[in-house]
């Protein structure tokens, strides 16, 4: 959905270690618009 500027969230990801908040991101990839929604997801959390 995010092509390059996407995978470059992943070192960030990884070290997410609460399956509940996987859970929401998965869920929100599906709905947000921008990488900065879903950061928002994570760095509020």
């Amino acid at each position: 959905k995010f092509g390059t500027q996407g995978l470059e969230l992943l070192p960030e990801i990884r070290e997410i270690e609460n399956v509940e908040l996987l859970e929401q991101m998965r869920e929100a990839i599906k709905t947000v618009n921008t990488l900065d929604e879903l950061r928002q997801i994570y760095t509020t959390s």
